[in-house]
């Protein structure tokens, strides 16, 4: 058990350089500076299609409209593709067409067989698409008035053909400050986000279909969302898929420039998570159980079987690594340290919830089942 409580501590020392990497980094999107690629982009703006899928987003599609509105890049079109919303999604869209000229509205079409609605949607999105960039978006996210600037600047820096940002989670409930910070603990703890843009290799790879920027001839050379109509997270598939192809991609950290509250109660953070955590390990089941074994359970023998200063040391380099993720995520340090156990807990009822959902075929989202003829379980 001394050897296992050893390579506890080595996992633990591991994932925590990994954080400090991408502390020391900044893997953050920052402002675009005069005289480089940002003042090339001002005189000569590029047509940028802001495509954004919506079913059922009456309580939040406006928002993201308004924010269009005030963006500093102004050659944009907008288009929404509305999924068969059942609420009044359409009508908040019509209302905003009144007011801005660049917005269009599409009508979605029942779903073909084979496909998944989101992936459909962005697809049928592309099509209509006529700009330079094509900048995915989904429907409740907010953002700030220079991200279009500075995520364009930092693509022509890099020369990037795919851009991804996570943003900066809002949580308002216990359930949403519990369970949201997860994502980012698991994210950012285990990928140096540099190495999404400097190695080609397709496993290290991370993406955010809540914001992706293509280049569009990229984009339609590949047909990205057409190619893996069945994968449920397209967006990690996608950036993986770009990698093999050999374009430049980058995923970084949001730093307030864009924003979203992804859940608004326990309920939806667990059925969403469940959803999507398990593709963060490649969608191996095993492989994200055995993550949260490990990280939940391995201070045990560490506390048995080394020795106390050992322990301690342990203990302090969760704590700071705890404190080094929630400062790259722009989350509160003090409230997650003081949540870290919970958190944790959560973390092993998500994994057990996705495999119940995998064994079941029973895995609902936006009032539509996604397993079926279109997804089958794996439990690899």
């Amino acid at each position: 058990m001394i050897w296992l409580a050893y390579f506890i501590s080595g996992f633990l020392v591991l994932r925590f350089l990994v954080t400090i990497l991408n502390l020391i980094t900044r893997q953050w999107l920052r402002r675009a500076s005069g005289g480089g690629p940002a003042s090339v982009e001002a005189s000569s703006p590029p047509l940028v299609s802001v495509l954004i899928p919506a079913r059922n987003e009456q309580e939040k599609i406006g928002n993201l409209l308004n924010d269009l509105f005030y963006q500093d890049h102004k050659n944009l079109e907008i288009i929404v593709y509305d999924d068969l919303s059942e609420d009044n999604t359409v009508q908040v869209v019509s209302d905003h067409i009144k007011k801005d000229s660049r917005i269009r509205f599409m009508e979605g079409s029942p779903l073909p067989s084979g496909w998944l609605g989101k992936n459909h949607g962005c697809h049928q999105l592309s099509l209509a698409a006529k700009g330079e960039y094509l900048l995915y978006l989904d429907a409740d996210v907010r953002v700030q008035p220079p991200l279009i600037t500075d995520s364009l600047a930092h693509m022509q820096r890099y020369r990037l053909d795919l851009f991804s940002i996570f943003p900066k989670q809002e949580m308002h409930t216990l359930g949403e400050k519990i369970s949201v910070p997860v994502m980012n603990w698991i994210l950012v703890g285990l990928l140096p986000l540099i190495l999404t843009r400097i190695s080609p290799r397709p496993s290290l790879s991370a993406a955010n279909g809540q914001f992706m920027l293509f280049r569009a001839g990229a984009y339609h050379s590949s047909r990205f969302h057409k190619n893996i109509k069945e994968t449920l997270a397209e967006d990690i598939e996608i950036f993986r898929t770009a990698k093999k192809k050999g374009l430049r991609t980058h995923t970084v950290l949001s730093n307030g420039d864009i924003t979203c509250r992804m859940y608004d109660s326990w309920n939806e953070s667990l059925a969403g998570f469940s959803r999507n955590v398990p593709e963060f390990f490649g969608g191996h089941i095993w492989l994200a159980a055995l993550y949260a074994l490990i990280t939940t359970l391995g201070f045990i023998p560490v506390l048995l079987y080394l020795p106390l200063q050992f322990s301690l040391a342990f203990l302090a380099l969760i704590m700071t690594q705890r404190i080094a993720i929630s400062l790259l995520s722009r989350q509160p340090a003090v409230l997650n340290l003081l949540l870290a156990p919970v958190q944790q807990i959560v973390f092993c009822i998500i994994i057990i919830t996705a495999i119940l959902k995998k064994t079941r075929q029973n895995l609902t989202w936006k009032g539509r089942n996604v397993y079926g003829s279109v997804l089958k379980p794996r439990l690899s």
